[in-house]
This record gives C-alpha cells, sequence and structure tokens, in this order.
C-alpha cells in the first residue's frame, strides 16, 4: 500500500477519469428496490399471531362465538447494526492535487460508501445477532423452518421452485421477487433446459454507462424477477452433501476449476408486514464525521450506516436451499 500522498498523485493528472474505478465490483442487484422504513426507537417489533379461524354463520338470534385474537408469546424483535468503515486524505493532496481534476475526498468517498453496502447486503443473508450481537439477523435466522426446502445435493427442479414460491403467502402471494447468487441462477436456468423449456424473461429498463436509458430481458419465474448478489452465502459441498461457507472477499475469483458449490434462493414479497429494511427516524441513511489527526496534516472521514431488516408475516419468506451447480454426490 502506497503512502496516501503518493494515491493522491494517482488520481490527480486530468487525463484520467475522475473517479476511482472498482475493477472486481460485486453485484447487489436488489439495492435498487429494496424498501426501508423509519424507525423511532432502537429496535422495530411484530406482534404476529397464528392461524386464523374463518368466520361462522349467525342464525336467528344465535349467540356470536368470540374469537378475539391473542398474540403469539414473543415479539419478533428486530435490532440495528451499525456498519462502518473509514478513510484518509492528507490537507496537501486536497489543497494541490484536487485543484486539477478530482477531488481527494470524492473519489475515496464514493467507494467507502459501497464498501458500506457490501457489509449490509453480507449481513443481510448470513447476519447473526446470537453470534455477533453488533450484526442484525438476516435471512437465515428469520426464515422459519416450514418455509425452508433443502435440496440436500439433489437438481434444483421446476416443482422445487413452484413449492418455495406458494409458500409465500403474504400480500396474497403477490408481487413476489427472487434473489440469490450467480450459481443459483444457473441452476434456475438449468432446472428448465432439462425438461426442454425457456425460462421466462421480462423486459426491464436500467440506466446504462453512458446515462440513457436500456431495455434488458431479466430472468422471471412464475412472474417473480431474480435479482443476483453476488455477496450471497456460497458453501464448498463435501461428499456428506454439507458445506462450508466460502468467505465473501473470494467469490469473485471463484471459476469452474473451483470445487461443487451450493448456495440458496431466496423468495419474499417486500413491504411493510413482509420484508424490508429499518433505519434510524431522526437520522441519515449515511453518516459522515471528520476528524483532523493531532500529529499529522491529515483529515480522517469515518463513514457509518446504522441499518438492519424486519420481517413481518412468516409468510413473507422462503428458501431454497443447497441449490448446486453441478450437483453434490
Amino acid at each position: 500500500m502506497q503512502p496516501i500522498g503518493a494515491n493522491a498523485q494517482l488520481l490527480a493528472n486530468d487525463a484520467l477519469a475522475k473517479w476511482l474505478i472498482e475493477d472486481f465490483p460485486f453485484r447487489i442487484q436488489l439495492s435498487s428496490i429494496f424498501p426501508f422504513l423509519p424507525v423511532a426507537g432502537d429496535s422495530f417489533r411484530y406482534a404476529t399471531t397464528g392461524l386464523l379461524n374463518p368466520g361462522s354463520t349467525l342464525g336467528q338470534c344465535d349467540t356470536i362465538s368470540e374469537d378475539t385474537k391473542q398474540p403469539n408469546d414473543l415479539n419478533r424483535v428486530h435490532r440495528f447494526a451499525e456498519i462502518a468503515t473509514h478513510f484518509r486524505v492528507s490537507y496537501k493532496a486536497q489543497d494541490i492535487f484536487s485543484s486539477n481534476v478530482n477531488d481527494q475526498v470524492a473519489v475515496q468517498m464514493a467507494l467507502a460508501v459501497r464498501e458500506l453496502l457490501y457489509k449490509f447486503w453480507v449481513l443481510f443473508e448470513s447476519g447473526d445477532a446470537l453470534v455477533n450481537p453488533d450484526e442484525f439477523d438476516g435471512l437465515l435466522r428469520l426464515v422459519d423452518p416450514s418455509n425452508t426446502i433443502d435440496l440436500q445435493g439433489r437438481a434444483l427442479t421446476l416443482e422445487d421452485l413452484d413449492r418455495a414460491r406458494e409458500r409465500v403467502r403474504a400480500n396474497d402471494g403477490r408481487c413476489v421477487v427472487i434473489f440469490t447468487s450467480s450459481i443459483g441462477k444457473r441452476a434456475i436456468n438449468a432446472s428448465h433446459y432439462v425438461r426442454g423449456f425457456k425460462p421466462d424473461s421480462e423486459e426491464m429498463e436500467f440506466t446504462s454507462p453512458d446515462g440513457t436509458a436500456k431495455f434488458e430481458q431479466v430472468l422471471k419465474f412464475d412472474g417473480a424477477p431474480v435479482y443476483i448478489n453476488d455477496l450471497n452465502q456460497i458453501y464448498e459441498c463435501n461428499d456428506n452433501n454439507t458445506g462450508t461457507p466460502i468467505p465473501s472477499e473470494k467469490i469473485s475469483r471463484l471459476n469452474d476449476n473451483e470445487p461443487p458449490l451450493a448456495t440458496n434462493i431466496w423468495f419474499f414479497s417486500l413491504g411493510p408486514g413482509s420484508l424490508h429494511g429499518i433505519k434510524p427516524e431522526k437520522a441519515q441513511n449515511i453518516i459522515t464525521r471528520s476528524t483532523i489527526l493531532a500529529d499529522a496534516s491529515t483529515l480522517v472521514y469515518h463513514l457509518a450506516m446504522p441499518v438492519g431488516i424486519a420481517l413481518g408475516s412468516a409468510a413473507a419468506l422462503s428458501v431454497i436451499k443447497n441449490v448446486t451447480i453441478p450437483k453434490c454426490r
């Protein structure tokens, strides 16, 4: 790693692009539509109830049966984690080199925000407040066991996708999205190809690098669009059809020579009462603080993101676990 002054000179030449470009970005496609609700307190609670009984018919002057709803013994409590990172910029770098093209703080700031998002999307699936109280609980902790389909190493089928899709019953099973890694996407495609079907898709609008709007075909299943997250947990399969998690920093380096790999395919509805993010009501999405080093002419910028996720109805979330391509033995 070079001294920060030397790094600043690399970013100062007006023949360079204005931003520091990430060579190996992770795809976090769901981030563009994932909803967040502001929360006034330090946590968000859902009081839930079990199965409801249908109402009964009423005869002439009959007594109406009481069915006062009782909440479950424990509320579902969702807490915040604070995700943070920091970077440094020297006075001289900001004063001299920023007079060319690139603002040294702005260049670092954009990628620092990206780092916060990466950590959020790692925790989104695998966060576990029981193991680490500084994390929020992710999907693996929130999903109800009754809504879990474990393939245990066998090939994914269209029937598996149907079963998982149908277990999302919140919002009457409408507006469901599918969330998985690239391995999960390939498995969805393969489940169609092996039956001689072409996977369904829908044309959606996106912004291209030149700033114009472009249309692109997006994979769908039974009306649910598929969003890819490169930071979803990927497992290295072994002979017993169990897996060892691969660290997220290695995921982008995986290639076809790796051993058989497994992942999860998630199905959920988004919004209040279903699955959504939470953030403190009075805080900014990204909190920026700067300090000055006492013994050096250096600015230190600290970025923090207080955030969590919450699940209302248990029927808003389901999963197919241990999806493989190629399949485990």
